[in-house]
């Protein structure tokens, strides 16, 4: 009797352990960007001061953009196949730090994400559609942007600027006036 009682207990423990095993959880991914920006052309390339991020979850296969400048700072990514539907509600805000090497934190929990970057400071802004590889905890990218061209692409990133036809001064230059010294 009470070896019959252990069998079924050991059994009842066997099974759990292995439901348990086979469990299908995801975890989400945390996506650390570093922005690096060029003013001008003449420009070195030096870390992102002043930026926003946030992504949306979007079904595989979707595609979208964001339109304007406005959308940008608005949140708003707009549909390309059916232009009508728009999503202005970002599902995750990222976090900004302009001290860390990796300034922006976006924590995704969907396998196709829709990510935003804008840049307040030189206003640009930069999209991606992304699958996020589920369970894995950390992904480390780059993004480059040349606040000097109209738009461009690299690394999966389109980055556009809304405003090519605006002066743009020097943010950091090595020459020095007449008047000032250099010790």
């Amino acid at each position: 009797m009470i070896m019959r009682k252990f069998r079924y207990i050991a059994i009842v423990l066997i099974a759990i352990v292995a439901t348990a095993c086979f469990k299908d959880e995801k975890q989400g991914t945390l996506m650390r960007i570093a922005v690096y920006t060029q003013n001008t052309e003449e420009d070195t390339v030096i870390k992102a001061t002043d930026l926003e991020c946030y992504a949306f979850w979007v079904k595989k296969g979707s595609k979208w953009e964001v339109s304007t400048w406005e959308d940008a700072l608005a949140h708003r990514i707009t549909n390309t196949d059916r232009p009508a539907e728009q999503l202005s509600e970002p599902d995750e805000m990222g976090d900004f730090d302009p001290e860390a090497e990796y300034q922006v934190a976006l924590e995704l929990w969907s396998e196709h994400t829709f990510a935003v970057i804008v840049d307040k400071a030189n206003k640009v802004y930069a999209y991606r559609l992304y699958e996020t590889p589920m369970n894995l905890p950390e992904v480390l990218t780059q993004l480059h942007i040349y606040a000097w061209r109209k738009s461009g692409s690299a690394n999966g990133w389109t980055y556009i600027n809304p405003f090519p036809d605006e002066a743009r001064e020097p943010v950091n230059s090595d020459t020095t006036t007449e008047n000032e010294t250099v010790e």
